[in-house]
């Protein structure tokens, strides 16, 4: 059984890496070109790093104590393995030569704070409640759909994290967010008609669409400011880290629903006509 405590420790990294990565963004578009002493943002990021990294050993040691579930111990070794490939590339990205350092440690960063979200998750109080499930009477099942949402928004964050390190052109990351977009909305309008009404399932798929919509918005934004100015400009650095944290709460709401789906979604008939779905008693 998980204790409040435990949770609100989970929910305490997950937000300081959520802070990380908005700094890392900072760090990102304000950097010299060439290597130098560390700028008052690098100086920032690196004591948020320090402090993420100090607790994440924290939450790794109270998970294999408290949790007494072989999945959860992993989970918090996984982050703290995260974690230490994280540091030891962020020392290699300002380095001549390094050219994709800083790509792979903007990927790592996302995948660390959706996995710190995934453990805050599942340390809740309601998580070890009994499940209020809904029949699925999707076809490919819900938690299918989400499991395919969760990898395109991964690829597309790839895809974001290659723009901005100058490993390739905006393109392929402005046609591939429309298509993650609308896929995203269409789990979330799924769910939305298969549990109108459930206390978890509905404000999940609310959250999704919205912050989604939100992200496209800055998306957009984020590709004309850079059109019309230099990229270290301030307003260009606000929009465009504004920009990688909502691609982060994207993954962090794709990454609650679809674990929430797994656990509340049951195998049902297909839907028919003038059905309703049930919540299973």
């Amino acid at each position: 059984m998980q204790t409040p405590g435990l949770h609100r420790y989970s929910l305490a990294v997950a937000a300081l890496a959520l802070i990380l990565i908005i700094t890392g963004a900072v760090v990102t578009g304000t950097q010299p070109a060439t290597p130098g002493p560390a700028t008052p943002e690098q100086q920032i990021h690196q004591w948020f790093a320090a402090a993420v990294g100090l607790l994440t050993i924290g939450l790794a040691f109270r998970l294999a104590r408290a949790a007494g579930q072989p999945g959860l111990r992993k989970l918090g070794w996984a982050a703290v393995v995260l974690v230490v490939v994280q540091a030891a590339i962020g020392m290699l990205a300002p380095s001549a030569g390094m050219i994709y350092a800083g790509f792979v440690h903007a990927i790592l960063a996302q995948l660390f704070f959706g996995l710190t979200v995934a453990i805050a998750v599942v340390t809740s109080g309601e998580w070890s409640a009994p499940a209020e499930q809904i029949e699925d009477q999707m076809r490919p099942p819900m938690p299918t759909l989400a499991n395919i949402t969760l990898a395109m928004v991964l690829v597309q964050i790839t895809l974001g994290a290659a723009v901005r390190h100058k490993v390739m052109g905006a393109i392929s990351h402005i046609g591939f967010a429309i298509v993650v977009a609308l896929v995203a909305l269409l789990l979330g309008m799924c769910v939305l008609h298969q549990a109108p009404q459930h206390r978890r399932l509905r404000p999940s798929a609310v959250r999704l669409m919205v912050i989604v919509g939100v992200q496209v918005f800055l998306g957009f934004g984020a590709f004309i400011l850079k059109l019309m100015m230099a990229e270290t400009d301030l307003a260009v650095v606000i929009v465009t880290a504004a920009h990688v944290t909502t691609a982060a709460l994207v993954l962090g709401s794709t990454v609650m629903l679809d674990l929430e789906l797994h656990r509340y979604m049951k195998a049902g008939v297909p839907h028919r006509a003038g059905a309703r779905p049930t919540v299973a008693s």
